[in-house]
């Protein structure tokens, strides 16, 4: 790291020669950055991507095609370099490798390159900078959608095999929680996506690997997960608890339920099977994972999948169980405010309170991690389809009818005229 950091022989002598011998080291730079970012991922998943076609060697091998594309890996490396020498000049050289990144992605959207393998890892590249280093609080989100503009262009059988099979699964995780956070429905719980799932948890069921024989339980539970965002979408969108939609979607959540808790039975029972056969002890699931056993990509979809029906119920319990949230109108009458009767307040009754929004680690970014896991918080994201810490905040519907009492109030009332009105809750 201090060759990185200090002026070196080589420096002084020929600065071009140094910077070329920089260069040279990137590659490797780059795999030691996504070894120590993602050792879970990829641990347990390399497996999948085929004949030892992992996410850093693909990206490796082309690196020196494409200038925007260099610059990606270097940003990154960069950026990994900066975190272990705390040097700033390399975390400014980060920065401005992201921007000529940027540039070059942009040019490259509107040429023959806009479908290529490459231009997507490039992209998926600086979605991974920006959830890391946050140089806005949402820029991550923009490169996660260009994610997902990009694939939903090269279409799912692009994604069957060779770098658009890599792609798929070093990135979908951040789809789902890029939906989350975006509080929209995930595409890939599309038919067609759903259909891509399925093709690979068969495929990969048959592989030869220790981990093969969690893959068709683990695809399932995925595939029920992705739906997890577009259900909240749709609860926060309903206006009655008596309509259609809210049926069709109170069924829809209650079987997802059912499959996510007979599901996660089932993968308790292979990671107990696992860790007998190669530790020789017995554990037992009862409340949060026992410390002694090791995350790994399946036990951290098992805590997904058990937060996402926790998550689900609740949204269940606010759509079956009716709650007054409306505001009754005020009218002035011998002076003072009073209530007046709604013709509508009935309807109101009807309406569940639906003001919550779910949120998760991945929005937060990695504040508060110390500095041994603040580059591996991703690989737990990841582990978790995106789920990772997520939680239903809730908060007051806006409270329109509660807003004109107020400045109702503010015309009876001598108050200091520069204070702001009343905001609205944006729920």
């Amino acid at each position: 790291m201090r060759r990185f950091a200090e002026s070196s022989l080589d420096e002084r002598i020929c600065p071009s020669l140094a910077y070329k011998s920089f260069l040279s080291q990137q590659p490797r730079i780059f795999k030691d950055f996504v070894c120590a970012s993602f050792p879970t991922m990829y641990y347990h998943n390399e497996f999948r991507f085929g004949n030892g076609f992992t996410f850093p060697d693909n990206v490796v091998k082309k690196f020196g095609s494409r200038p925007y594309y260099d610059a990606t890996v270097l940003c990154l490396s960069m950026a990994y370099l900066a975190h272990l020498t705390q040097d700033p000049n390399l975390e400014y050289a980060s920065r401005h490798k992201y921007a000529e990144a940027l540039a070059g992605i942009k040019k490259a959207l509107n040429s023959d390159d806009a479908t290529s393998d490459a231009l997507l890892m490039a992209v998926i590249l600086l979605a991974f900078y920006e959830m890391n280093v946050r140089t806005t609080e949402d820029a991550w989100l923009h490169h996660a959608s260009a994610v997902r503009q990009l694939m939903r262009k090269r279409g799912m059988k692009a994604h069957l095999t060779g770098p658009g099979r890599v792609c798929h699964f070093a990135f979908r995780p951040f789809l789902i929680g890029a939906a989350i956070q975006r509080g929209e429905p995930c595409f890939l719980s599309e038919d067609s996506w759903q259909e891509l799932a399925a093709t690979l948890r068969d495929e990969d069921s048959q592989k030869q690997s220790e981990w093969a024989f969690y893959i068709d339980v683990y695809e399932r539970i995925f595939m029920e997960l992705v739906k997890c965002p577009g259900y909240v979408r749709e609860a926060r969108e309903l206006v009655s608890v008596t309509s259609p939609e809210a049926r069709s979607l109170v069924h829809r959540i209650r079987t997802t339920c059912d499959q996510l808790q007979r599901l996660s039975k089932e993968m308790r029972t292979l990671l107990s099977s696992h860790n007998q056969r190669n530790q020789g002890i017995t554990l037992r699931f009862v409340g949060p994972e026992p410390k002694l056993f090791p995350e790994t990509s399946p036990s951290l979809l098992l805590r997904a999948g058990v937060d996402a029906v926790r998550i689900l119920e609740q949204i269940l319990n606010r759509i079956t169980i009716p709650t007054i949230t409306g505001e009754p109108d005020f009218t002035i009458h011998d002076g003072a405010l009073t209530p007046e009767s709604n013709p509508e307040s009935a309807d109101d009754a009807e309406r569940p309170l639906l003001s919550f929004k779910l949120t998760c680690d991945l929005g937060d970014g990695p504040a508060g991690e110390d500095d041994q896991r603040v580059f591996t918080w991703l690989d737990r994201v990841a582990g978790a389809m995106g789920l990772l810490g997520a939680e239903i905040t809730y908060g007051s519907k806006p409270g329109i009818q509660t807003d004109l009492a107020l400045r109702t109030v503010r015309t009876l009332t001598p108050v200091d005229d520069e204070l702001p009105e009343p905001r609205r809750s944006s729920g």
